[in-house]
């Protein structure tokens, strides 16, 4: 089976985690910690890609002098993020992280190699958000295809 003609469709999984571009920062920390996330996919409220929140763009907007011993009141994190007022979509990056749902296996492979990201957000013309293709999920297909 040639990687060049097995489209990503047949291998992206339909549902995946993603947060709205409203989403207050609070929630977004939960979700890094739920499950010790390095990052987290954007959607606005049409399905349309708008990026990720990788782990360095949540951590660079809290005070860079947390974990500094500090005789001032409110500079623990939990006060900086109780009275932030930032969003989701304030702090999403990484907008080309998408692959056109045209593309195929071998296209995905170059993509994720090239950015050095172990996933994409398989989206339609309009941007919307098909599903998502993880480097896992190639090599699940690979083995059960008898690639490898």
């Amino acid at each position: 089976m040639e990687l060049s003609r097995v489209p990503v469709t047949e291998i992206m999984r339909r549902e995946f985690e993603h947060v709205l571009p409203e989403t207050p920062l609070d929630i977004v920390l939960e979700k890094f910690s739920e499950r010790g996330r390095h990052d987290l996919i954007v959607l606005d409220d049409a399905g349309r890609f708008a990026g990720v929140i990788l782990l360095t763009d949540l951590l660079s907007c809290i005070n860079p002098h947390i974990g500094i011993p500090s005789r001032r009141r409110g500079h623990g994190i939990m006060c900086i993020l109780r009275g932030s007022e930032q969003m989701a979509g304030d702090l999403v990056t990484r907008p080309h992280l998408a692959i056109p749902q045209t593309a195929t296996l071998e296209d995905a492979l170059g993509h994720m190699a090239q950015d050095q990201h172990p996933y994409l957000v398989v989206t339609d013309d309009a941007g919307i958000a098909l599903g998502c293709l993880e480097l896992s999920d190639i090599i699940l297909f690979l083995r059960e295809s008898g690639i490898v």
